[in-house]
């Protein structure tokens, strides 16, 4: 029982650092994740003939799309839409989705232009200014996805140097509980700088931090902003739909590395208290009378 709470931070953060990976690269192909985006453009028609129907956009990426009505019970007449996407754009840190330039390439003529009728130029203008707050958050997820794989090594390296320590030591009184590699030894050095960030008033864990910012930074994204859109846009058919799946990937990294951080912080405190006990009171290892 004590291995397996051991590796519970190695569990969280390696499943953190999955979702870190799915948020980054989600949309790079039309199968990775399609439904996972920040959100999705509507164009309502606008842009001209032949137009694609919706933008799915992603953090460094954004994937082109067409809407095909079906029917889906002929007895009914009942229909339904489907959404196709035909591609998607090369994947960047610093991607600024430009909704005219994505227009006019998926019409073949990237060097033309919109006219302002076809097209409200103040859609434009809000991607354009959202483009350094999306490269902010990017820059987050990576951080907290490369800081999660540093806390798994760390963890890892801790648990082989408990291990080995616990070898080492001389043989207890029958009857004397065994020390347990989890608990009774101390978080290494290592472990505590990479996972913690010490301060007078909290322990913040850097993965922690860097996925909640890039969390937050998303929803902002995808409340305010589609809000935005869909006020500028309204009076030309354009709308904006929030993509609800990222969201839940990121926040669920960031609680478990949260949980993950809380883990840690406790075995700390529990080391630390174990220490300042009596020796009396303290289960102390005793090699036995007579061993070499």
């Amino acid at each position: 029982m004590s291995c397996f709470r051991a590796l519970l931070p190695i569990v969280g953060s390696c499943v953190a650092f999955l979702l870190g990976i799915l948020c980054l690269f989600a949309g790079s192909q039309r199968q990775i994740l399609p439904q996972a985006d920040l959100l999705t453009l509507y164009t309502g028609g606008a842009g001209g003939a032949g137009a694609p129907d919706y933008f799915s956009v992603y953090t460094m990426s954004y994937c082109t799309g067409f809407q095909e009505t079906v029917v889906s019970d002929e007895t009914t007449n009942s229909t339904t839409t489907t959404n196709e996407i035909i591609g998607c754009s090369d994947r960047s840190v610093l991607f600024t989705f430009n909704p005219s330039d994505a227009i006019l390439k998926a019409l073949g003529t990237p060097s033309g232009s919109l006219s302002p009728d076809s097209w409200p130029s103040c859609i434009t203008d809000d991607f354009e200014a959202l483009g350094p707050t999306n490269t902010t958050m990017v820059v987050f997820f990576i951080f907290g996805t490369a800081t999660a794989a540093l806390a798994i090594g760390a963890r890892i390296w801790s648990i082989a140097c408990a291990r080995a320590s616990e070898n080492s030591r001389p043989p207890s009184y029958t009857g004397d509980p065994s020390p347990r590699f989890d608990s009774e030894s101390p978080p290494s050095l290592v472990e505590f700088v990479i996972f913690l960030h010490p301060s007078d008033i909290s322990i913040l864990q850097v993965s922690l931090l860097s996925f909640g910012i890039a969390s937050v930074i998303a929803s902002v994204i995808t409340t305010e902003f589609v809000k935005l859109i869909n006020k500028s846009g309204n009076d030309y058919g354009v709308s904006a739909t929030t993509g609800t799946s990222f969201l839940g990937m990121s926040w669920t990294a960031a609680v478990l590395q949260a949980l993950c951080t809380t883990y840690i912080l406790i075995e700390i405190l529990r080391y630390h208290a174990r220490c300042r006990m009596p020796r009396s009171e303290s289960a102390e290892e005793k090699p036995l009378v007579g061993c070499d």
